[in-house]
């Protein structure tokens, strides 16, 4: 139990990252919902198959926006665990994963209003990709010392 405990400590100072990544996964189960509601309404859009709709419509925008977070929410998810497990700044892991999900939640808001112009530029990939990299580097330039207790 001591082990367990000492783990819990370790992960206390995640917090902030664990609850960002706890509400970025409720969303997309949520997102889910709504894609199997909306994404085929209307008979346009037709399980299994390729998308046929434009962003014009909001079955469209539904299955895309739900695709696209299915897509993400692993890499965000494993980057996550990598950088706690690699004892990364919690500073700097809580922030950018707060920062995170506060943009995604933005970018589908945005996306499911369909407001906008549709980019052919992947700005959003562009700024997923960014934070990536600054938590991969702050991984390399401080790392915080922690103790490992032998087994």
């Amino acid at each position: 139990m001591e082990k367990l405990n000492d783990l819990m400590q370790v992960f206390d100072v995640y917090n902030p990252a664990l609850i960002a990544l706890t509400i970025l996964c409720v969303a997309v189960l949520m997102q889910s919902f709504l894609a199997g509601v909306f994404g085929f309404k209307g008979g346009v859009e037709v399980p299994g198959q390729p998308l046929k709709g434009s962003h014009k419509n909001f079955s469209f925008r539904a299955l895309r926006t739900y695709g696209n977070s299915v897509e993400n929410l692993p890499v965000f998810a494993i980057t996550l665990i990598l950088a706690i497990v690699a004892d990364v700044s919690p500073a700097w892991v809580n922030w950018l994963a707060g920062i995170h999900v506060a943009i995604r939640l933005g970018y589908w808001g945005i996306y499911y209003s369909g407001v906008g112009k549709e980019l052919a530029v992947p700005e959003h990939s562009h700024m997923h990709s960014g934070g990536l990299l600054i938590l991969y580097s702050r991984s390399l330039y401080s790392p915080r010392s922690f103790e490992i207790h032998p087994l």
